[in-house]
Parts: C-alpha cells; sequence; structure tokens
C-alpha cells in the first residue's frame, strides 16, 4: 500500500477514482432503523463487486469502534488493474442525519502497492497526488447507504449532498476466514 523502476509508470483510468474507492472510504446509512454495521461489530468486511466464485473484491472495507464512540473506516481498494495498484488507508467516519459519511480528503497516510510490491516513495507520492486531485474534484464529503440488492446491498453514493447513482455498486459482507482478497 514496492519500488517501480522509471520505465514501468503505473497507468491510471482517466479519474483514478472507482466507485469500489469511493465507496469503500464512506461508511453506509443506516437502513430500516437497523445499524448498518452491526456485521462490522461482528468483525466482517465489506466486500466492493465482489466475485463470489474467485473470492475477488475491488475493494475491502473494515471498520473499527473506539470507547468514544468515534469509527474509522479501513479500507484497502485496487485503483488500477494493470498494473495492479492497491491503496490502504484509513479514514473517520460519523454518523449524521441518517448517513454514514467521510472526508473526501485526507490521503496523507495512504499506503500504495504496484503488482503487489511496496510502491516506491515518488511513485506514492504521484498515485496519492491523483487520488486527492479526483477526490477533491467530487466534492468535501462523501455518505453511502445500502438497500438490499439480491443476496447483497446496492451501496448509493451521495456527494455533498447530491446522489452519485454513477457511482453506486453492489458489496456483500464477508468474514476475514472466507479468503476474500482485492485483486482484478
Amino acid at each position: 500500500m514496492r519500488h517501480l523502476d522509471t520505465a514501468r509508470r503505473p497507468r491510471h483510468s482517466d479519474a483514478m477514482i472507482t466507485p469500489a474507492l469511493l465507496l469503500a472510504l464512506a461508511v453506509p446509512a443506516p437502513l430500516q432503523d437497523a445499524d448498518p454495521l452491526v456485521p462490522a461489530r461482528d468483525g466482517q468486511l465489506q466486500c466492493h463487486s465482489p466475485d463470489t466464485a474467485r473470492k475477488t473484491c475491488t475493494a475491502l472495507a473494515g471498520y473499527t469502534f473506539a470507547a468514544d464512540g468515534t469509527i474509522a473506516n479501513q479500507a484497502e481498494v485496487m485503483l488500477s488493474s494493470a498494473p495492479v495498484i492497491i491503496m490502504r488507508d484509513v479514514a473517520p467516519v460519523v454518523v449524521r442525519d441518517g448517513a454514514v459519511c467521510g472526508p473526501m480528503t485526507g490521503f496523507e497516510d495512504a499506503v500504495f502497492t504496484v503488482d503487489g510490491q511496496p510502491a516506491g516513495p515518488a511513485t506514492a507520492q504521484m498515485i496519492r497526488v491523483q487520488v486527492t486531485a479526483a477526490f477533491a474534484q467530487l466534492g468535501t464529503e462523501g455518505c453511502t447507504t445500502y438497500s438490499p440488492q439480491g443476496e447483497g446491498w446496492l451501496a448509493e453514493a451521495v456527494i455533498d449532498g447530491q446522489p452519485r447513482p454513477d457511482l453506486n455498486q453492489l458489496l456483500i459482507w464477508v468474514s476475514p476466514s472466507e479468503g476474500y482478497s482485492v485483486r482484478p
């Protein structure tokens, strides 16, 4: 979240923002007055865009709950599939007005891997700048709500109060022992 030689610069998608990244860094809102974080409180992770046959996700998100009520979202997100670029980050989140929301800033401590190796300092900084700029273009705060969808959930994105259906995606809750991982 290893060094790249200068001849192998990562290729990034146009915006460098995937629905998985946005939704993994924002937390879901309560569904029908139920606590949507009950699975997280039991140690489960959100698997975004799951491939259940291969046990892969475009993002895995977990949550920790402090005694003072603060919630931290730990996200592992695939930014690119060729080369495989994965970002790991921890962000604070809050529950407000029926939604669980987080800032779309604060990537200073994000850690990156490229094809399974830690990104070197220059490469990590380049990726961090691109992620930060892409989020800045979207807005300042992202919120996510859940709706039941088949055997999983539809994570519905709202940015600065505006629904963003183009960023919605399916997810399932998985146990760490099930062996799901972030990969293409």
